[in-house]
């Protein structure tokens, strides 16, 4: 039971499929999380073809739902030992406004308070199994540093935009990738946020019928292999790094850093209020 093990939020396509893959090539225990059982054992079934890695697995869990979560994260240690890398990947994008049965947009739960509240509940596996590793799928720091949090509006609640709830909720992600790495120094567990660049993806698949048929369009020539999150997952070089934002496999300078140490604090309270937990 004492071998490398990663689980992969979003494992069933796009970025967190590549990752997962990727990983399971290096021969690491990969478990993903998938919403239902038929898409969780084809991408289970697609990784082991792949990668010839036998130990591969899903777990359930619907990451809108916070108490799926929790079941998630009891199942995991129940079953687990260890977490060596936990890779954040899980993302929708929806055009039209919607609420969980929890009262909480639906862009908001999935994109940003899942990964909050999921590598919280696991932070003491990630603690036991140090040196260990969390890696946060953000996107280009250029366009969201030009973004700011509206804590007023923080459901996007005036003038819903799918596309700027899903700049926001990467932008969040970002700051609690920074705030976790400082909450971690000292414990071995280090915490990176990292651009994906084009990964083939069904991110698209909530869109209206002409953009989604647009951006299937675009699908056709993405690759299906996300280089720096299996850096970042994997490699050497980046052991003990942490609080870095790296895009092409290369941490960069951002203004991002800057404005998750002026709110960091104020959106992680915000976060504990929203999913009733406090930092480990």
């Amino acid at each position: 039971m004492d071998k490398k093990t990663c689980l992969v939020t979003g494992g069933t396509s796009g970025v967190g499929k590549a990752i997962a893959t990727g990983v399971a090539e290096a021969g690491y225990r990969v478990v993903i999380v998938s919403r239902t059982e038929e898409k969780g054992r084809k991408a289970v079934e697609d990784i082991v073809r792949k990668t010839g890695n036998t130990d591969v697995s899903f777990l359930l869990a619907d990451l809108s739902i916070q108490s799926s979560i929790r079941d998630l994260a009891e199942e995991f240690k129940s079953r687990y030992d260890r977490l060596d890398v936990l890779a954040n990947c899980a993302g929708i994008l929806k055009p039209k406004k919607e609420v969980t049965p929890e009262g909480i947009d639906l862009m908001l739960a999935v994109d940003y308070l899942a990964h909050f509240l999921l590598t919280n509940l696991l932070t003491d596996i990630l603690i036991k199994s140090a040196p260990s590793r969390v890696i946060t799928v953000v996107g280009n720091p250029r366009y969201l540093e030009k973004i700011r949090i509206d804590f007023n509006d923080i459901q996007f609640d005036k003038n819903y935009s799918g596309f700027r709830a899903a700049l926001i909720c990467a932008l969040m992600r970002a700051v609690f990738s920074f705030v976790f790495a400082e909450r971690m120094k000292g414990r071995g567990v280090s915490s990176n946020a990292f651009h994906p660049g084009l990964v083939k993806s069904r991110l698209g698949r909530y869109l209206p019928l002409y953009l989604k048929t647009f951006v299937n369009a675009i699908m056709l020539f993405v690759p299906q292999k996300c280089k720096t999150g299996v850096y970042l997952a994997l490699s050497n070089d980046v052991e003990g790094v942490t609080g870095e934002f790296f895009v092409k496999r290369k941490p960069v300078k951002t203004k991002l850093r800057a404005y998750a140490d002026e709110i960091g604090v104020k959106l992680w309270k915000l976060s504990e209020r929203f999913t009733s937990i406090r930092y480990i």
